[in-house]
């Protein structure tokens, strides 16, 4: 049986072209080419804005609600004193 004439080549190139695909998407050159694109960009730019700014709000209202807990435990231990015993006795 004969083979045709450029099989090997075409084998070979076939391969390289693979080889290629996949080095390129570790490689992240896709993202590159992704936001080269003025409105790709923009909806990576946006994206990225939201989800920081709803993470910080998320941290900081967490944040906000353990120091409000503390200086309310401050307070109440400044004016009352039978209040360190209480609030000492009670986990």
């Amino acid at each position: 049986m004969e083979l045709p004439r450029h099989f090997r080549s075409e084998v070979w190139r076939r391969i390289a072209l693979a080889q290629e695909k996949r080095s390129d998407f570790w490689s992240f050159a896709w993202l590159f080419q992704m936001t080269c694109q003025p409105k790709f960009a923009f909806a990576i730019v946006v994206a990225a804005v939201f989800l920081g700014t709803g993470l910080a709000g998320w941290q900081a209202e967490g944040s906000y609600h353990r120091d409000m807990a503390a200086s309310q435990s401050r307070y109440i231990r400044s004016v009352d004193p039978l209040a360190n015993t209480l609030l000492s006795s009670n986990p």
